[in-house]
């Protein structure tokens, strides 16, 4: 008797003991990609979406500091001459093609521009949390995916003479770009919107498609000798040195 009871009740634990596992195992594993949109891929320009109106200026969006700024900025002063690199969302607008690599944990951005390499944190995967004091050139950016589309938010920039547009609207350290990618069949479409309180009066909209493709990017490989060379030909038209700033002549004793 002892025996035919122990039988159910050892098959009864051995059946809760491996519930419990399947629910720490299924706990553990990654979540299904069933659910990820497929964006991983080489992606060629085409332009804004087809059907909408192209993209405006955000110069009318542009705070009266920010159009100052770009009225008084000198052009020999501009970070690229240096192969410094352009960011979001100037980098979305120039006409060069990327690459989406997803991962598990993140996803990486290549661009043919300036050899970007942006890096995507996706949430929930313990990464850590960006400090007081980084703010760089791209920002730090986290994603995630909602439905079919991965969204993406980026902070943390550095002020950038050009962060906003290319007519030298410039971006402050409180710039906010949230990027949205989706396919639509072949195609890989984007909506973006950029938000700097300290420059726009309202977000700047952007938004482009791209097409496969399957040739490999092409190396920016900037050189800053062959970058810089140009500006030895650009005289300032805008300011002279006023004479109350120059030092006077050392006199020898």
């Amino acid at each position: 008797m002892k025996r035919l009871v122990a039988a159910p009740l050892l098959i009864v634990s051995i059946v809760v003991v491996a519930g419990e596992l399947a629910v720490r195992i299924a706990a553990q594993a990654p979540a299904s990609t069933a659910a990820i949109p497929n964006l991983t891929g080489l992606w060629k320009r085409r332009g804004p979406i087809e059907g909408r109106p192209p993209n405006t200026s955000p110069v009318p969006l542009a705070r009266a500091r920010a159009i100052g700024f770009s009225r008084a900025f000198d052009e020999v002063l501009l970070p690229g001459y240096d192969c410094s690199p352009v960011a979001v969302p100037v980098l979305l607008n120039d006409n060069y093609n990327f690459e989406i690599v997803q991962q598990r944990d993140r996803v990486i951005m290549r661009y043919e521009k300036d050899d970007i390499v942006r890096t995507v944190w996706l949430a929930g995967h313990g990464h850590p949390t960006v400090g007081v004091y980084d703010f760089t050139i791209q920002g730090h950016s986290t994603g995630r995916y909602e439905g079919n589309q991965l969204v993406i938010e980026t902070t943390k920039f550095v002020f950038d003479p050009r962060g906003i547009h290319d007519a030298y609207i410039p971006s402050s350290t409180r710039k906010k770009v949230t990027e949205r990618y989706w396919r639509d069949g072949s195609r890989l479409r984007l909506e973006s919107i950029t938000e700097d309180p300290l420059v726009l009066k309202a977000p700047y909209p952007y938004h482009f498609e791209w097409e496969p493709m399957t040739t490999p990017l092409v190396p920016f490989d900037c050189d800053p000798e062959a970058s810089s060379f140009d500006r030895q030909f650009y005289e300032t038209k805008k300011y002279q040195d006023p004479d109350w700033v120059r030092l006077p002549p050392v006199e020898e004793p």
